[in-house]
């Protein structure tokens, strides 16, 4: 199984932190996308007793969330919330946390901590919209978001939304614009969208002590790998019992992350032809050399 990259904006280090000069400096790195660099600064700092503990946590906690960790992320911030009860920035990202490890009651009272703080966070809008997704509240989670956008339209963007029959449509042109040489692949697969992930993707993953697979997950590949003698002989994967191979597309997931409509209709093509290049069996590098991407 597989996933694109997540479908909520991550922090982007908007805690207002000290003057140290090397918390500033790792503000830096992560400011850039530098996160793997930043994570092992803020490690030297903390092992050379530089800078400030509490910024040089919530900034560790802001780098795992980047990378995707969650686990860890959720420790950091409930650190600095030992010596902070009030840091809004620890409020709303520890409800990130818990709402990427599908602990969404927990996140939910996080949400509502982080929202009742009077300099709470706008982000904090956009988590408690997440959730209302996952209540099946979807006019609520809407007003959420547009709430977040106009507070910040620089961050967020109000979610274009698509009837059914239209992201079908988007999802078809997706395929039938794919290249020649790999629309006989997606002809052996199931192509299912859904509004939001099912929580059994996430249970799948815990079992084998992973990272649970995002709720925020834009796509996902889910079924055994094509064997390079299937696609010489194009015969059938699995025998008939089998669970069939699918690709998931997670529409308002979709729908939150993109721009715009045009951005939107991009990111379903991205998703449906990077998760069948998983099928295939293909590493990152190859799918954007052969443009599945």
């Amino acid at each position: 199984m597989d996933l694109e990259p997540d479908g909520v904006v991550p922090p982007d280090t908007d805690v207002v932190v000290g003057n140290d000069p090397a918390v500033r400096d790792i503000e830096r790195l992560l400011e850039t996308g530098k996160i793997e660099e930043g994570l092992r600064a803020i490690d030297a700092a903390m092992a050379a007793g530089r800078g400030n503990a509490a910024d040089l946590t919530f900034l560790r906690g802001d780098a795992c969330l980047g990378l995707g960790r969650a686990r860890e992320a959720e420790r950091e911030f409930r650190t600095v919330l030992q010596g902070d009860p009030d840091c809004p920035s620890s409020r709303c990202w520890l409800a990130m946390s818990l709402y990427l490890q599908w602990r969404f009651g927990e996140a939910e009272e996080a949400v509502a901590a982080a929202r009742e703080l009077p300099d709470a966070l706008v982000d904090a809008d956009v988590v408690a919209g997440c959730l209302c997704e996952r209540r099946g509240s979807y006019r609520e989670a809407d007003g959420l978001f547009e709430r977040a956008a106009t507070a910040s339209p620089d961050k967020y963007s109000v979610p274009v939304r698509l009837s059914r029959d239209e992201f079908d449509r988007e999802v078809q042109e997706a395929v039938r614009i794919l290249p020649d040489q790999f629309q006989q692949y997606l002809e052996r697969v199931r192509v299912v969208a859904q509004e939001v992930p099912d929580e059994a993707f996430g249970r799948a993953a815990a079992r084998v002590d992973e990272e649970p697979l995002g709720p925020d997950m834009l796509g996902l590949f889910e079924g055994e790998l094509l064997s390079d003698e299937q696609q010489i002989s194009g015969e059938q994967q699995g025998d008939s019992a089998s669970a069939p191979t699918t690709i998931y597309l997670f529409q308002r997931n979709l729908e939150r992350m993109a721009t715009g409509r045009e951005d939107l209709i991009e990111q379903i093509r991205v998703t449906l032809w990077h998760e069948l290049g998983h099928y295939l069996g293909f590493g990152e590098d190859e799918m954007g050399r052969l443009g599945l991407e």
